[in-house]
């Protein structure tokens, strides 16, 4: 790894996924909202800056960063479009319904696959254990069957290659 990914990179994967994975999550789920969702989600980083899955101070501040942000952002955009990005902001931010809770669970998931492409280059960096991931990840999965399989899946082959510590 010679750089993280972009928050636009990280956007278009999980846009990605969802659609690879189409076939196999919840039959009435409405595929081109949790598109949009994947792909707003990050969107405020643009003015909030990225904040790092294991960087616990900043993470203290992120809602504040992010709501200032979103707000300034979605101002430059059409009254229609405003009040779109907004409800899409807001509705993966609180995952109450079933497109926001594949979307936050293929946020989830991504980095585990991407951990066990680079050999486990963040967690190795930040010390991160199963147990960790265990306790910030698994609980994103659970309402889903398939994603929940997947997300096992991708445990057990990061402890096959050892880059997951116990």
């Amino acid at each position: 790894m010679k750089r993280w990914e972009s928050s636009a990179e990280h956007s278009f994967d999980l846009a990605m996924w969802v659609w690879i994975l189409s076939p196999h999550l919840p039959k009435k789920l409405d595929l081109l909202r949790t598109m949009k969702l994947v792909l707003m989600h990050d969107l405020v980083e643009i003015y909030a800056g990225d904040t790092f899955f294991f960087d616990h101070k900043k993470r203290k501040t992120k809602k504040m960063r992010e709501d200032r942000a979103a707000k300034k952002l979605f101002a430059q955009a059409s009254p229609e479009l405003k009040k779109e990005f907004t409800k899409l902001w807001r509705e993966f931010e609180t995952s109450k319904t079933k497109e926001a809770r594949v979307a936050k669970s293929v946020d989830r998931l991504q980095p585990i696959l991407q951990n066990i492409l680079t050999g486990g280059y963040s967690w190795r960096k930040h010390h991160i254990t199963e147990e960790f991931i265990q306790d910030h990840k698994k609980q994103y999965m659970v309402h889903d069957p398939f994603l929940l399989k997947l997300y096992n899946a991708l445990i057990k082959e990061a402890r096959r290659v050892k880059i997951l510590p116990r």
